[in-house]
């Protein structure tokens, strides 16, 4: 359904994945090649608010806007940005669709997994051309899972506060 009270909550949530995405762009990393992955806090929200279909929208519309705005459609980053986006959506959204047998943290840390294996992935083939650069995988996939835990805590407080806020 296209409602326009649907639409506005789509275009909020993809805004604040940008915004979160840029600012994370700011921030200094908590360590070599890790990111908190905050623009994913606002695909979360939308599985809960919006549902899957709003999920797969506000990731692909914060991968094209940080890559117009932050590094050019085809850079290196952008590709890996999709990559990772991607993968974590073709895991997610499966899991999502499965009510009652998977928590927002069990979605959201088999997709910050699958970003990186996914970014690892593309950056071995196209950039690196060496398979060595999947000996990072358990230190990055730590990463993931903790990161991917962080995200489900503040993407579920913030559901239910929009939810609160607009069912007022």
């Amino acid at each position: 359904m296209r409602s326009p009270g649907r639409i506005t909550t789509l275009a909020l949530l993809v805004s604040a994945a940008f915004v979160l995405s840029s600012m994370e762009r700011l921030l200094p990393n908590p360590a070599p090649m890790v990111r908190l992955g905050l623009g994913n806090i606002m695909t979360l929200a939308a599985f809960v608010m919006v549902g899957i279909r709003g999920g797969i929208w506000v990731t692909a519309g914060r991968v094209a806007l940080v890559s117009l705005v932050w590094g050019g459609l085809l850079s290196p980053t952008a590709v890996l940005s999709a990559a990772g986006g991607a993968a974590g959506l073709a895991v997610m959204v499966p899991l999502a669709l499965q009510p009652g047998r998977f928590s927002l943290y069990g979605v959201s840390t088999a997709g910050a997994f699958a970003h990186v294996v996914a970014q690892l992935a593309v950056a071995s083939f196209l950039y690196v051309r060496s398979p060595d650069l999947f000996n990072l995988l358990p230190f990055l996939g730590v990463a993931a899972l903790a990161t991917g835990v962080f995200n489900a805590f503040v993407a579920g407080i913030l559901a239910r506060r929009l939810e609160e806020v607009g069912g007022r």
